[in-house]
């Protein structure tokens, strides 16, 4: 038997060793548990911080890191088995469309509470759809032309208009609008009003 089989089968050689790095497995694995039970919040502490939404009368002034804690609670909820009914995501979306933080409102605009909100015949989500698009005719802002992009992009799908991917045009409106650059109006209309006349017509395109 040579060196190399004497340390694979000797008592206290290479299969003792082996098991440290299972050891040091287990003990990491032990400490990612422990680390998330100790940050894990129950679905009764989300609400109750969430209370000044789900109870708008009660609201108090929050500051910006309270409106980043927020939209953490909210997306933690939305996102478990039993997080909200479709009424409270309907009063959610109203709520925080209502908000004079844009961190809120473009939360609102997202999949998690655009799935929850009143829904169409045609499976458009009838709040944010309002909000964005409801407005005659609609302010084509900075500030509207990122919401509409966000609702556009982030719902996504056929029903809201977001077949296609942004072309370099509207994305160089968009990186301008981060700088609070407003789009040109009239270039602007006229692609939203094509961009209307192709949404709900033929497939989705490959890749989209």
């Amino acid at each position: 038997m040579g060196p190399a089989q004497s340390r694979l089968q000797g008592p206290g050689g290479y299969r003792v060793r082996a098991w440290r790095g299972h050891l040091v497995l287990l003990l990491l694995m032990a400490g990612l548990l422990a680390l998330h039970l100790a940050g894990h919040r129950s679905d009764t502490q989300l609400r109750a911080e969430l209370a000044h939404l789900l109870h708008p009368a009660e609201q108090s002034s929050r500051g910006p890191k309270a409106s980043r804690d927020t939209l953490e609670a909210l997306h933690i909820l939305l996102n478990r088995p039993l997080g909200f009914s479709r009424a409270e995501g309907q009063q959610l979306s109203a709520t925080l469309l209502a908000e004079d933080d844009p961190l809120l409102r473009e939360f609102a605009l997202s999949i998690d509470l655009c799935r929850l909100s009143r829904h169409t015949a045609l499976n458009v989500p009838d709040t944010q759809e309002q909000h964005v698009l409801g407005r005659t005719p609609p302010p084509m802002d900075a500030p509207w032309w990122l919401e509409y992009v966000t609702y556009r992009r982030k719902v996504g799908g056929k029903q809201v208009g977001g077949r296609r991917r942004l072309d370099n045009l509207e994305l160089l409106w968009y990186r301008r609008a981060l700088r609070g650059e407003s789009p040109p109006p009239e270039e602007l209309s006229k692609r939203l009003l094509r961009a209307a006349r192709e949404a709900r017509v033929g497939p989705i395109p490959r890749g989209q």
